[in-house]
């Protein structure tokens, strides 16, 4: 027998024997591991199916069933849409007519409480020579200081008179005699105060007036309209839904049931979403 090295050749035919046995060894478990994992896999995939067709059969069986109920009682449906449509137009005008008038920015306006005339002292008031009477707009303000001669006509032209720094408002009486203050703008409160403000009617209750605001306008939402197909199927339900109630017929695809409509088309006109899954188990 003819060696080389340390091992003969029969020696080394073994050992690649033993080795390709090992191989194939390996490679046979492989694949039936890749073939048990398909099986499961295969066996996940008929269960989803069954379930989304069983699914998909309820719908339909659901859809049918109303639209039967529709086609065989079509007064009825006719009737619950005319009483819908009338109490809603109903509710409507009672929601209407109940509508509140909108509110519209003002400026702010205090008024006396105390009836006065142009002519009417300030000392017969209770004013005293020096007494104060003082209107803020927030920013600026008018001080009057009574000379102890004077009268209310003296106050108002004395706030009216429009000087630098005073604040913006102007004073008058009104038809009962009662002192007004109001502001220039649309912005400002008012404030009066002073030694003597409750001789003209003013005091802790009646001394801050705030402007008329208008709540915030809320803008509606817009949704977006739905495209393609769906766009398409939409408009169509809203028509056959409207035609549907004035003839008679259910909104709940009495109409397709009587077209020899489709399994799908009866799912879209009875409102179903989606689309019918044709799935085999």
């Amino acid at each position: 027998m003819i060696s080389v090295g340390s091992g003969s050749f029969w020696q080394q035919d073994q050992n690649f024997w033993a080795r390709s046995q090992q191989i194939t060894q390996a490679q046979t478990l492989s694949a039936t591991v890749i073939d048990q994992m398909f099986g499961a896999s295969s066996t996940l995939t008929t269960g989803l199916a069954s379930i989304a067709n069983q699914t998909a059969l309820d719908r339909v069986n659901t859809a049918l069933s109303a639209a039967v109920q529709g086609a065989l009682n079509p007064a009825s449906t006719g009737s619950t849409a005319s009483s819908s449509t009338s109490s809603t137009a109903s509710s409507a005008s009672s929601s209407s007519s109940a509508a509140a008038a909108p509110v519209v920015a003002a400026p702010a306006k205090g008024t006396g409480t105390v009836p006065l005339t142009s002519g009417t002292s300030l000392l017969g008031l209770g004013f005293l020579t020096r007494g104060s009477f003082t209107v803020s707009d927030g920013t600026f303000s008018t001080t009057y200081q009574s000379t102890g001669s004077d009268t209310v006509g003296d106050l108002i032209s004395a706030i009216n008179s429009g000087a630098p720094g005073n604040a913006q408002v102007r004073a008058w009486l009104n038809g009962s005699g009662n002192l007004v203050i109001t502001s220039l703008n649309k912005f400002n409160t008012v404030t009066v105060s002073g030694d003597y403000a409750a001789a003209l009617g003013f005091g802790n209750t009646n001394a801050t007036f705030a402007p008329v605001t208008p709540p915030p306008v809320s803008h509606p939402v817009v949704s977006s309209s739905p495209s393609g197909s769906n766009a398409g199927s939409s408009a169509t339900g809203g028509s056959s839904s409207k035609s549907a109630a004035t003839s008679g017929f259910a909104n709940n695809s009495a109409l397709a049931l009587q077209t020899g409509g489709t399994a799908e088309l009866l799912l879209a006109s009875s409102g179903s979403a989606g689309s019918l899954l044709n799935i085999l188990a």
